[in-house]
């Protein structure tokens, strides 16, 4: 009869230190990945007609796939001289696909009102940093 008590505690025990199925399935597919602290971003110039860096105004970056923006007037080092703005950086991991999305650039040059689009292909996702994977780094003006 005590064998069958201890068979029966052991058994509990060992049930009850097991997780269902569903929890061990929930873990998240980067977790493995070794990445470097350095925080990167990928940015966008604009330039006016005889190539000179210029400010703009109305400045956005928006995911296409998902239409979140990811930035608007966001100059990546404020008060310096000439200005890059930011496409997508490391704190849009989660907003970006792991091969890439596109992301819309536009800003207006306020000297002669002239709008310019491009599209940026960002990776995110699960990679370690964000990156582009094709589009121009720069736009200019006519």
């Amino acid at each position: 009869m005590s064998h069958k008590f201890a068979i029966l505690i052991l058994v509990s025990i060992v049930l009850a230190s097991c997780k269902p199925l569903g929890d061990q399935m929930e873990r998240p597919a980067c977790a493995t990945q070794a990445c470097t602290k350095e925080f990167r971003t990928v940015s966008m110039k604009f330039l006016d007609k005889d190539g000179n860096q210029v400010t703009v105004d109305n400045y956005k970056a928006t995911n296409m796939r998902t239409g979140v923006l990811l930035h608007d007037n966001s100059i990546l080092v404020p008060g310096v001289y000439p200005p890059y703005y930011n496409v997508a950086d490391d704190s849009d991991l989660d907003k970006l696909s792991d091969n890439g999305d596109d992301v819309e650039v536009s800003g207006t040059y306020s000297l002669t009102g002239e709008t310019k689009t491009a599209v940026v292909k960002v990776s995110g996702g699960c990679n370690c940093h964000v990156g582009r994977v094709s589009g121009p780094d720069s736009l200019k003006f006519n």
